[in-house]
């Protein structure tokens, strides 16, 4: 009977946008990348997309997007962000499914998942039922059909989860073999149970769990000791071997088998460099060359329905051996931070549950003035997610409301709705997984839990913060500056909070600078008009100022207000932004900064924290207080002059010294490290100067190259390597556009023979490695070749970048 094989990747990342904003924020811990998101797709989801098959040259002889060839749940907190973040990898996940439809039987390689992975056993009824709910519909608007089954975050389940399921109609789940508590044939009577707990269950078959309600679930019990393997004993080492353990362990039966894994997806490329690889070679090996054939869940359902009845553990899970306790106790499961406990764990969970419970209880009664059925449009907000445009969101509120909405009651609306996003959002489970309740994962659950109170207040004048603290005053920290997880809220919560004063006073900064953009990422529109403005130079000082007014609105609430803002720029990083709110009448001594450039001037002529004080209270803000992004870009512009003219002074230095430096390195004896360290950074950039023109300099940057090298200077590798290999991705896609442009294609060899052959440096190639593989596979599609010149300089790039010659073999040709 048939073997099947199938390969099971989580794809997840916790939502990470700044509540207030709707955007990530720069995460220094990511670096070199601008964010964990961005980090992870890198490594892995776009690798996974384009990932490579190398010959035994180690030159590449396929590009496979494996995602095609697997199973896959991909959460929505990640496809939202990837949507915008990473166009070309989401598309390429969408393609994906379709190609995989084709290729099983009309069944999707992809599953949904809740939607923002929170432990479904610790969620009350409502919650699981919106989980389920908005998880279905983001799965519906990205992949254009209904999912046939759903991913249980941690695989954390109770029986309640699995109705609410089958009430939405999905098929079947996927859990952790030690899930399973009992069996029974169909066949045999209702109480022929065997007990199958601790992982003896036969994970290659489906297994039917009946439920109280009378409906049913298809439940798959993934091979526990293989996917072990792949996340943690090497497997993933070699693709061959990844093939061999998948088609060995289940041999020829009489029936149908399935052998299948799940892991983190993340296992193929983040946590295991090259995975991607080895998960495409072995996809390649089984497809191609074993008596064993590559399916999907829904597939092998449809051909091989469950004959056995399956009970599960409740309150269990993939990650925590004592059920669901790593998400509400110190139940000793951790990442292994020497020293550090989870006690914190028990009182942020009781701290997030008496929130949720008196928001839910306000969500009833408020939205009870406005809408026909507040819970039924909760669940149906999904939609409202997707498509925040102003139409579509009016003619939403207008079918579920009880009567003809003002805009202002349309906004507290959308408050309400935004309150219980939030209140989903803080249960991401990440938040109580790690170590500590001050990490990224803690804290972030903690800012929706902020931004849900504050919005609360706003609307209903409520202050539920002051006895939130006093629960989390109870979450011990394991940081000793911090305390416990109030001082982590004061700490690390309360400041990434966003007003409607600060961004006003993003305005503010923007008119003191040309070049400094007005528009933020994220669910605000910014709007700036300069009413007043100048330059001084008084005292030997270069000042700017500006007046004006400045309109700030919430694309998400609706909610709108206006300011008027004086701002001053006395060089180097000192800039001071007071704002307002804009009265029809202002203030005389105001109005006078808002019209009279001369009044503004002799207002910033002296030092005025008083007048500022006087004029505007509390609003007054300095460069600290600016969103980070927009504060690291200004910061980079402010200083840029700087750097030219420190790097500048540096060439004079070394250029004097080029003589030394020829001498020294005829005793062979090394420059003074001061000498050194010096020439490092006037030849890196050099050479990243070279490189930045559009048509680069390779001469120009060879001298460099070899003057670093005669004289036994390390230049910055790292900045030259990126610097040369961002050049590469943009000029092969000018080649990827227009492939007979032939000078195009020759500029790129060069480059690659300077960096690769002459002074082997290492390059990221991958993505013009996939443009090239794009230009290759169009030009076959075209009913005639390229010309013999053509196809010969088109080869010469492609073997530079390391493609095998039986990848660029045209057989046309």
């Amino acid at each position: 009977m048939p073997r099947y094989v199938c390969v099971h990747g989580h794809f997840y990342q916790p939502p990470r946008e700044n509540p207030w904003l709707e955007s990530i924020e720069i995460q220094e811990s990511a670096s070199p990348w601008h964010d964990w998101n961005e980090r992870v797709t890198s490594e892995c989801y776009s690798r996974n997309t384009a990932s490579r098959i190398l010959d035994d040259r180690g030159d590449i002889r396929k590009i496979c997007n494996n995602y095609s060839r697997m199973s896959f749940d991909m959460g929505p907190t990640l496809l939202s962000w990837m949507e915008k973040g990473a166009p070309l990898c989401y598309q390429n996940i969408l393609n994906a499914d379709m190609i995989g439809l084709q290729r099983f039987s009309g069944h999707g390689p992809a599953l949904a998942q809740v939607y923002n992975h929170i432990i479904m056993p610790l969620a009350n009824r409502r919650d699981k039922e919106t989980q389920v709910k908005w998880g279905i519909g983001d799965f519906r608007s990205r992949f254009d059909r209904m999912p046939e089954g759903m991913w249980l975050a941690e695989t954390a389940v109770d029986t309640e989860t699995l109705e609410v399921l089958a009430e939405n109609g999905i098929r079947f789940t996927i859990l952790a073999p030690r899930q399973a508590d009992s069996v029974r044939s169909l066949e045999d009577g209702p109480n022929a149970w065997r007990d199958v707990k601790w992982e003896k269950i036969d994970t290659s078959l489906a297994y039917r769990c009946d439920l109280p309600s009378g409906k049913q679930i298809a439940v798959f019990f993934y091979d526990g000791q293989i996917s072990q393997a792949i996340a943690f004993g090497g497997l993933l080492n070699n693709g061959g071997d990844f093939a061999n353990r998948l088609t060995e362990a289940r041999p020829n039966t009489d029936r149908s088998t399935l052998s299948h894994t799940a892991t983190d997806g993340e296992s193929y490329g983040h946590h295991h460099d090259h995975g991607d690889m080895a998960l495409a070679y072995c996809l390649e090996t089984i497809e191609s060359g074993y008596d064993a054939q590559l399916t999907v869940y829904g597939e092998f359902l449809e051909h091989n329905p469950p004959q056995y009845a399956v009970r599960i553990v409740e309150k269990s899970s993939w990650s925590c051996i004592h059920g669901v306790e790593r998400w509400r106790s110190d139940c000793g499961c951790s990442n292994g931070t020497p020293g550090y406990h989870q006690r914190w764990r028990a009182p942020l969970r009781e701290a997030m549950d008496w929130l949720r419970d008196k928001l839910l209880m306000q969500f009833e009664h408020e939205g009870a003035k406005f809408l026909k059925d507040p819970w039924k449009a909760r669940n149906d907000y999904i939609a409202v997610i997707l498509d925040r445009s102003r139409p579509f969101v009016e003619r939403w509120i207008a079918q579920r409301a009880v009567r003809p909405l003002s805009p202002e009651d349309c906004t507290r609306v959308l408050k309400l709705l935004e309150i219980q996003r939030c209140a989903m959002l803080m249960y991401t489970s990440c938040g109580w997984f790690f170590d500590e309740i001050s990490g990224l994962e803690g804290t972030q659950i903690l800012r929706y839990a902020e931004r849900a109170i504050g919005l609360t207040h706003d609307l209903i004048g409520l202050n539920f913060e002051t006895e939130f603290l006093r629960l989390l005053e109870k979450a011990p920290s394991n940081v000793p500056e911090f305390v416990n997880g109030k001082r982590v809220y004061e700490a690390l919560v309360k400041p990434s909070r966003v007003s409607f004063e600060r961004l006003a006073a993003h305005c503010g900064m923007s008119a003191l600078f040309p070049d400094f953009p007005l528009e933020i990422k994220g669910c605000w529109s910014l709007t700036g008009k300069t009413t007043a403005s100048g330059k001084s130079g008084e005292n030997g000082e270069s000042q700017v100022f500006a007046a004006g007014e400045a309109e700030v609105a919430d694309e998400i609430t609706w909610e709108k207000k206006e300011f008027v803002f004086a701002a001053s720029y006395r060089g180097g990083v000192s800039a001071i932004c007071g704002v307002a709110p804009r009265r029809e009448t202002p203030q005389k001594p105001l109005k006078t900064l808002l019209e009279d450039p001369d009044a503004l001037k002799k207002f910033f002529s002296v030092p005025s924290g008083g007048e500022m004080a006087e004029y505007f209270g509390s609003h007054i803000f300095s460069i600290r207080h600016i969103l980070s992004d927009s504060q690291r870009t200004l910061l980079d512009k402010l200083l840029r002059h700087d750097a030219q003219l420190i790097e500048n002074n540096l060439r004079t230095v070394v250029h004097s010294y080029d003589d030394l430096l020829e001498y020294l390195t005829s005793l062979g004896v090394k420059a003074p490290s001061i000498i050194g360290t010096s020439a490092s950074i006037v030849l890196t950039a050099d050479i990243i100067h070279g490189l930045e023109e559009d048509i680069p300099d390779i001469e120009s940057v060879r001298r460099h190259m070899e003057r670093a090298q005669q004289w036994n200077i390390s230049i910055d590798s790292e900045r030259v390597g990126f610097t040369a290999s961002t050049w590469l991705t943009r000029q092969v896609h000018k080649i990827h556009d227009a492939p007979a442009d032939s000078a195009e294609i020759e500029q790129a060899c060069d480059v690659l023979r300077l960096f690769l052959d002459e002074f082997k440096l290492r390059l990221s190639l991958y993505d013009a490695q996939n443009l090239y593989y794009a230009t290759e596979l169009d030009l076959r599609a075209q009913a005639a070749p390229p010309s013999p010149e053509l196809r010969a300089t088109l080869r010469k790039l492609g073997r530079l970048l390391r493609f095998s010659d039986e990848a660029l073999r045209d057989t046309r040709s």
